[in-house]
């Protein structure tokens, strides 16, 4: 994956980590693949990174475009806070170069360092207004998009006293890049799809008469959605074998004997 940044160097960085490293990877992947929210991904991403990339402040947005310009909405951050507001300082201020990595078709990890040079960078207001009251300097990203749709931006920062992050930084970061591009892409479009164009109450209402799971409740939004088979497991994270015995149990529990007939009967609500 870090073949894009580091070229010939990638071997020597993925060197660097022990295979307990790995082990820790693998399994902060599983629990990414577990999170059932965008939230719990974002919170579980910021709470245990910090095992492998130590850092002072971490934050996670919504990201979105609007008439050429970045959105980042829905902060979750790492801060001890008493209301959403009083997090929401990270989108204070114009970000230099920052549209040129946020609004790219393909998602992105990049350091603040690597964007503008420090004597720029301390010169600007949002650094001067916005990250130097919170002790903030160093920062790594990742700007998360799937198949050029925005996800989110998640970053972690350190202390000007603490040493800028690494390139065994960034190769970490872009170890997680896909799966956190994944899931998300899966529970917002989910999330989206619930929400659009009908009521979610109605559809909540309806479904709920079938004593479907939220898994199940997923795989039918999915299969109504047109969604094939190998693209349903891809964003779940599931076997094919999984997602038949889910589709089974959902058969069962709706009355019909296949997709054809699970779209007829839902078609009106979704």
């Amino acid at each position: 994956m870090c073949s894009e940044i580091f070229g010939k160097g990638e071997k020597a960085v993925r060197s660097t980590l022990f295979d307990y490293e790995w082990q820790f990877l693998l399994q902060l992947v599983t629990r990414i693949n577990y999170a059932e929210t965008y939230s719990d991904v974002c919170n579980i991403f910021l709470q245990q990174i910090k095992t492998l990339i130590p850092y002072r402040n971490g934050v996670a947005f919504r990201s979105g475009r609007r008439k050429g310009d970045v959105v980042l909405t829905n902060p979750i951050t790492t801060e001890d806070v008493n209301d959403e507001s009083d997090h929401t300082f990270f989108t204070e201020g114009d970000y230099p170069h920052w549209n040129e990595f946020v609004m790219a078709p393909h998602s992105i990890v990049f350091r603040q360092s690597d964007i503008i040079p420090e004597e720029k960078w301390e010169k600007t207001r949002v650094y001067r207004e916005v990250w130097k009251p919170k002790n903030n300097y160093w920062g790594l990203f990742a700007s998360l998009v799937y198949e050029d749709c925005p996800l989110a931006v998640i970053g972690i920062m350190r202390a000007r006293a603490e040493e800028d992050f690494s390139s065994r930084d960034i190769y970490i970061m872009n170890t997680l890049r896909a799966p956190l591009e994944r899931k998300l892409h899966s529970l917002l479009e989910f999330t989206i799809f619930q929400s659009g164009s009908v009521q979610s109450d109605r559809v909540a209402k309806a479904l709920a008469g079938y004593k479907l799971t939220k898994r199940e409740t997923e795989i039918v939004a999915l299969a109504c959605g047109g969604k094939s088979s190998e693209e349903m497991c891809r964003q779940l994270f599931i076997t094919h074998a999984t997602l038949a015995k889910h589709l089974s149990n959902i058969y069962n529990k709706t009355k019909v004997r296949n997709r054809t007939q699970l779209y007829g009967l839902f078609s009106k609500i979704f």
